[in-house]
């Protein structure tokens, strides 16, 4: 009996520890989707307008997508269904997310987004794929990310 207890609290820890390591996880994606989205905000006259355009609609949807169906749904649960415990997590969450836009904006001062960037995002959609639209505009974000990168004023 006691070992069934034991093997019981084992399960839920680790269930819970799972539930915030993915939400440590998507709070760095949402770091990197938000630092290429301000990039993109005031990108360099040799990218694109539609280009531009199809990597923030898309990095838009994919955020929108782990907000939605991850980061808030795990911080609500982790929480017991307080909402307010949720709400003062998701700030923690939105504090860290703008640590990691500085260092970001620290390491890579330029304008112009390179193939790392995609690369950390594409590296987030092994973790956490969206479906149907969201899938179709993350894909069409990403290899735009690519040619983007690629470019050179």
């Amino acid at each position: 009996m006691k070992k069934l207890i034991m093997t019981g609290l084992l399960l839920t820890v680790s269930h819970s520890t799972m539930a915030v390591g993915m939400v440590n996880d998507m709070q760095l994606c949402q770091g990197v989707i938000e630092f290429v989205d301000k990039k993109l905000k005031a990108a360099p006259a040799y990218y694109d307008k539609a280009d531009v355009k199809t990597v923030r609609k898309g990095l838009e949807a994919y955020d929108q997508y782990i907000q939605g169906e991850i980061v808030a749904p795990k911080l609500l649960k982790f929480n017991g269904g307080d909402i307010e415990k949720a709400s003062v997590m998701q700030k923690q969450v939105d504090a860290y997310k703008m640590t990691v836009v500085n260092q970001l904006n620290t390491r890579y001062p330029q304008p112009n987004l390179f193939t790392d960037h995609a690369i950390s995002i594409n590296d987030c959609a092994k973790k956490a794929v969206p479906s149907g639209k969201e899938l179709d505009k993350l894909k069409d974000a990403l290899n735009t990310m690519v040619k983007l990168a690629q470019l050179h004023g």
